[in-house]
């Protein structure tokens, strides 16, 4: 973890990647602009979105999107005493850190997409957003879940950071806010562009949610000096590695994704901190390819989703 540190501490401050961060929001943009002036639906949209990622790299940073074709993954849960069935979310943003191919760090973020209305409002499934921003135990009813967990699932999610939603607007925007942030700020069952521009943008907020459990905070007391001079852990925030409630834009998305502040963390450290979690994400890995690259260390059955997916890879290995 140490590594890490150092190397996301050296591009945090390194004006090459950041000029890599405004490239990528830069092809992000151009590509939802075209979507927009072809009146492009949801899923072309993240679709196009894949092929302005994937394939870029940056100094052991990977970026892989793939549509992935498959069966919808729906789940069964109680909303209250009312049992519900949804399909858990059409996009996924993964963060994954390797040393030697071994997973070190991995962060997931489930994303249900809305375009706006007429009127520059999201309208809000009141059962999908009781599941993304509480996670009951649920089953799952076909797709992923149901060929890949014999039992019920509890996303633990300590950061409250992952269920969110990736809200489109013209002329080629994307806000990304966690559940919780759109249960607060929507009106009835809508969501406005002027609600989510007058919400404070907090990107790192440890009030929030933890990233870390407790035991492996106690990691942060045995750091370097070098680290508790510079940042102070864990008692202030980290510009990486830490809980974005909401990005407003394209380059606030990037800048966060890339720093590690997007989802929830399902391993860090050498162990495993939500084990249901982490199998759904490995899935996600081998089912973009990256099992010939990261030691993914699960059997589950590929190809058996309808996702888009979105992985930014950092390898500490020596290039």
């Amino acid at each position: 973890m140490d590594r890490l540190f150092r190397k996301l501490s050296g591009l945090c401050t390194s004006p090459d990647f950041r000029k890599f961060q405004n490239g990528l929001s830069k092809s992000i943009y151009d590509t939802l602009g075209q979507c927009y002036s072809n009146s492009d639906g949801e899923i072309k949209m993240v679709t196009d979105m894949c092929g302005a990622v994937n394939g870029r790299e940056y100094d052991g940073f990977f970026f892989h999107a793939k549509k992935i074709h498959g069966s919808r993954s729906y789940v069964e849960f109680s909303n209250g005493d009312k049992p519900v069935t949804k399909e858990l979310a059409d996009m996924a943003i993964i963060s994954v850190v390797t040393e030697n191919r071994q997973i070190i760090f991995e962060k997931t973020a489930f994303v249900q997409n809305k375009k706006e209305d007429t009127s520059l409002n999201w309208r809000i499934d009141q059962d999908q957003l009781f599941l993304l921003q509480n996670f009951p135990t649920f089953r799952g009813n076909r797709g992923i879940f149901k060929k890949n967990y014999s039992d019920e699932i509890a996303f633990l999610n300590h950061s409250g950071c992952l269920g969110n939603y990736g809200l489109f607007s013209k002329p080629g925007e994307m806000v990304l806010a966690n559940a919780k942030t759109i249960y607060k700020l929507q009106q009835g069952d809508c969501i406005s562009l002027g609600g989510i521009k007058g919400f404070p943008e907090s990107g790192n907020n440890w009030g929030d949610g933890h990233n870390f459990p407790l035991g492996d905070l106690l990691f942060f007391a045995d750091m370097e000096k070098w680290h508790m001079k510079k940042y102070r852990l864990p008692f202030a925030d980290l510009p990486f590695m830490n809980n974005s409630r909401a990005s407003h834009n394209i380059y606030k998305f990037v800048r966060n994704w890339t720093y590690f502040n997007i989802g929830e963390t399902s391993s860090a450290l050498g162990s495993l901190h939500d084990n249901d979690l982490s199998t759904f994400t490995r899935t996600l890995l081998r089912q973009v390819g990256l099992s010939n690259t990261i030691n993914l260390q699960t059997e589950q059955e590929e190809h058996d989703t309808n996702m888009a997916v979105f992985v930014a890879h950092l390898t500490l290995d020596k290039q």
